[in-house]
């Protein structure tokens, strides 16, 4: 992973004029003649890219909190950055919008910000899709898309996520299945889908996330059988508010070390035979992860307190 210095954003404010002039980035914007930098010149700046992606974001969801003064990256709320030691640039490594701020489209340029490490869109009226290449920002390790009115499916690219400690799409319209390669996160440890549209199984890949220390999937359109390979290491899966309509029996097996998930407001259904409700797991946890299924369902022979 590249080396980075964090710096203040009035670090780079006097480079970033000369790089907005020397590109020729906005329409009206005048150079004198000592903004050239010099041959030798030390000063860190703004990396072109980052630049460029920036006000393209900025023009397409902003402003939010307060206007932007495109020639004074100390205005430029909401955006982290750091010194990249060997090319002596600028880069931005947080982009981070919350209350209320966010509206538009989701824009795709997100994507040419690589050196990324936090992106936190949160509280608005934002929408459009994931993008596609949500996967080339390589170096996240936060990632919140939330409380919008963001559509379309999550991305097979977001398997390529793998530095991703947190993962957070919650309240939004997103739809479709989560992609199997979600199971490629090795890293996780907070994984929130909530309040969505997405449907079909709750993806076995979780499985394979052994950093894991909690996981929503509440208010969803999950459906089918429980995974119950994917509860380990003692973590309580947080499942409520879906169409599962399975949970294997296994789950209550007192010489597992799994803990059963959180299933109420689901369409579980049958009979139990009597052997499980007489192991200490049943009789721990199957109120709370059990009771109260969507109308219509439920156990036949089970009395709840």
């Amino acid at each position: 992973m590249k080396r980075f210095s964090y710096v203040r954003n009035g670090r780079c404010r006097i480079s970033l004029s000369i790089l907005l002039c020397s590109i020729g980035l906005f329409v009206g914007v005048g150079c004198s003649s000592d903004s050239t930098v010099s041959e030798g010149d030390l000063t860190p700046h703004l990396n072109k890219s980052d630049s460029l992606a920036l006000v393209k974001i900025y023009q397409e969801i902003g402003p939010w909190h307060q206007d932007w003064d495109l020639h004074d990256i100390t205005t430029w709320n909401g955006v982290t950055t750091g010194l990249e030691e060997e090319s002596n640039e600028i880069r931005v490594i947080g982009l981070e919008v919350y209350a209320g701020q966010c509206h538009g489209i989701l824009p795709k340029e997100i994507c040419q910000l690589t050196e990324l490490r936090r992106l936190v869109i949160s509280g608005g009226i934002m929408q459009g899709n994931i993008p596609n290449d949500i996967g080339k920002l390589k170096n996240l390790i936060i990632l919140v898309i939330a409380d919008n009115n963001v559509t379309g499916v999550i991305p097979e690219s977001i398997g390529e996520l793998t530095s991703l400690r947190m993962l957070q799409l919650s309240n939004n319209l997103l739809s479709g299945t989560v992609p199997e390669s979600i199971g490629n996160l090795k890293n996780l440890e907070f994984l929130y889908i909530t309040r969505t549209k997405v449907s079909g199984n709750v993806p076995k890949g979780i499985a394979n996330m052994n950093k894991l220390k909690r996981v929503i999937l509440t208010d969803n359109k999950f459906s089918g059988t429980f995974p119950i390979e994917i509860l380990k290491n003692n973590i309580l899966i947080e499942c409520e508010n879906n169409n599962i309509t399975e949970l294997p029996l296994e789950v209550w097996n007192d010489s597992s070390d799994c803990v059963p998930p959180l299933l109420q407001g689901n369409r579980l259904s049958g009979e139990i035979p009597e052997h499980i409700k007489h192991t200490k797991k049943w009789e721990q946890y199957y109120v709370i992860c059990t009771n109260h299924q969507q109308k219509g369902y439920g156990y036949s022979n089970v009395t709840y307190d």
